[in-house]
């Protein structure tokens, strides 16, 4: 039996630099609040994130939240990443993360590694939990710092508008799942309004059971490095007019 209690659903961790710290579910709309609020991303998946929610809280603040982990599915949860001989596992994805600067540093490691101790607790079938390091802000040095495996990298196109520096994943300007946005964007691109940039993406996970075995070779740590280049992304104009037209007429309908 899971003892899914409000005493056992939560850590207290006694730290010489930080003080004593209350980690413990929060409410999805406070995460998502945080996450909108104070992550360089600034944006939320309302399809995958937060399923589950961990903040962080000084022991005499206990109703602060400082800091927030937020956990949900995969880009593709079908994607057959891994093997394991539970029917039901499944690899969560660390989506989100954000601390506030008043907490100090290990912060982020405090947060990470209560998370997971609650993480096996509010779901047995978890057997994994993955999570990609932004090329932009470093190589995923936290994660190294976790005891995350690391599995490769691979490279991501973001835009950036000239007019607004607004970032988008390239993603938006590929898939119809969001009509308005695909519209938005690839307008955007047409008339030159777009800077195209790419990025390392760099994959980290942390199994949760001995048995979790990752389709794909472990490697060793990366060499430390950040940055963004600018790069050349050649795509057929002519599809993606008759597209804006296909999708203007349902949108306008």
């Amino acid at each position: 039996m899971i003892d899914n209690s409000a005493e056992s659903m939560q850590v207290l961790k006694e730290t010489s630099a930080l003080g004593r710290l209350i980690i413990k579910p929060v409410d999805k709309a406070l995460a998502k609040d945080l996450i909108v609020t104070n992550h360089y991303s600034h944006k939320w998946n309302e399809g995958g994130f937060g399923k589950y929610n961990f903040g962080v809280f000084r022991a005499e603040e206990p109703d602060k939240c400082l800091g927030v982990a937020v956990y949900g599915y995969m880009k593709n949860p079908t994607a057959k990443i891994f093997t394991h001989p539970n029917p039901k596992a499944w690899v969560c994805e660390l989506n989100r993360m954000w601390i506030d600067d008043t907490l100090g540093k290990n912060a982020e490691s405090v947060l990470i590694a209560a998370s997971l101790k609650l993480l096996r607790k509010a779901d047995p079938n978890i057997v994994a939990v993955q999570s990609f390091a932004d090329g932009r802000l470093g190589c995923g040095t936290i994660y190294k710092a976790s005891n995350f495996r690391y599995y490769g990298f691979h490279y991501t196109r973001f835009l950036r508008n000239k007019r607004t520096g607004e970032m988008i994943h390239e993603q938006i300007l590929t898939t119809t799942t969001s009509p308005t946005g695909y519209l938005r964007s690839n307008i955007a691109y047409l008339i030159g309004d777009l800077e195209v940039l790419q990025v390392k993406t760099y994959r980290y996970i942390y199994p949760l059971c001995k048995r979790f075995r990752f389709n794909g070779p472990e490697k060793p740590y990366p060499q430390y490095e950040k940055g963004i280049d600018p790069v050349e992304w050649n795509r057929d104009k002519r599809k993606i007019k008759e597209n804006i037209i296909t999708l203007l007429d349902k949108v306008a309908a």
